[in-house]
Parts: C-alpha cells; sequence; structure tokens
C-alpha cells in the first residue's frame, strides 16, 4: 500500500530511487543533517538503502518514507506539478523503543531551512500521523527529538503529542513523546489529508 497523502499546500508522495538526488542533497544541507543525522554526513549509499527500506516498509508494513512537494491547485486537480523540487520528507519508520519495550513506530520529518518557521513540518506530521492511525491502525507512534531542537519539541506538542523521558540519544542528549491511536482518533483533530 503506497498511498500518495494530500494537505493544503503539500503532496506527500512515497520516496522512490528518482528521488535519490534531492534527497542526498536535502539530508547533507548542514542545517538539516545538525538535528537529524546528529551533524553527521550521510553517504549516496545510505540514502539508497534509507529508500530501499522505506520501498520494503511500505510494501510489508503499509507505511514508509514520503517526498514532500508543494501542491498546485489547478482546475480543480490537484498534486505536484511535474518537477516540483523536493522540499522535505516525512514519515514512518521502524526505531529502537527508548524504554526497552522493542521496536517503537518513529515519526520523522526534515524540511529544507527555507521553509522552516511555516508550519510545513506539523501538516505533513498531522497527515502521517492520520494516516498511522486511520489507515494502518498503528497504536502509538513515537517521536525522537534532539533536545537542541525546541522547534522540533513545539511541534510534537501541537500534534498532542506527550513528552514522555529524556535519553542519551543525540548530540545534546533526546526527548521522546508519543501519540496514541485512542487519544489521536478521540481529539477529532482536522483532517487535513486527504487519501
Amino acid at each position: 500500500m503506497t498511498e500518495v497523502l494530500r494537505t493544503v499546500r503539500l503532496v506527500l508522495q512515497p520516496l522512490t530511487m528518482r528521488d535519490h538526488g534531492a534527497l542526498l542533497t536535502h539530508w547533507t544541507g548542514p542545517l538539516v543533517r545538525r538535528h537529524l543525522f546528529a551533524d553527521r554526513t550521510i553517504s549516496a549509499v545510505q540514502v539508497t538503502e534509507i529508500i530501499d527500506a522505506s520501498e520494503r516498509d511500505f510494501a510489508t508494513e503499509g507505511y514508509g518514507l514520503w517526498a514532500l512537494r508543494p501542491a498546485r491547485w489547478t482546475a480543480g486537480i490537484d498534486g505536484a506539478a511535474p518537477g516540483e523540487p523536493l522540499i522535505g520528507v516525512a514519515g514512518l519508520s521502524h526505531h529502537d523503543g527508548p524504554l526497552g519495550h522493542g521496536v517503537d513506530v518513529e515519526i520523522l520529518y526534515s524540511l529544507e531551512p527555507e521553509r522552516w518557521g511555516q508550519g510545513l513540518a506539523a501538516e505533513a506530521s498531522r497527515a502521517v500521523l492520520d494516516y498511522a492511525f486511520g489507515v494502518v491502525g498503528l497504536h502509538r507512534v513515537t517521536a525522537e527529538i534532539d533536545t537542541a531542537n525546541p522547534a522540533s519539541a513545539e511541534i510534537a506538542l501541537q500534534l498532542g503529542m506527550r513528552r514522555r523521558r529524556e535519553g542519551p540519544a543525540g548530540p545534546d542528549g533526546a526527548a521522546y513523546y508519543s501519540a496514541d491511536r485512542s487519544r489521536w482518533i478521540g481529539s477529532r483533530r482536522v483532517v487535513d489529508a486527504v487519501l
């Protein structure tokens, strides 16, 4: 199940190898990698592995990583126009749980720095959580947030995620947040994702 998600301003399309070059450029940018990859530069091989893992996860689990592109609304038709640039990534990935309770499903996102502060990360993350809970039927989604990145912590709180505990991961440590299906569904959030 490889769904395209749409929000008011974004089209989320499952990552493919066609996104490789743009992803490598995006993820090796110093401002992006600082919080996403603990300031380590990832290689082209690692990007290939991440895309492969996402494609496998979509095939087996029903979720993975989506490329974020600006939505274009023309004559009643919505979608990403051909050639629209990749402006970020959002999605779900397996993650070793911080509390030693096995594997969690973690929400991830990154945006091009010129797109920061526009609410796009929260918009994309809301669509991903709607999909995770409403389509895939996950019970819990976690987030590991670098404590040096208060903007990401604010997004988690806007999404209704609850802070769980501190941890040793990341250059400055990490904070862990989670969202539960029953609380998410019960909150009656306005769903802006169209499946």
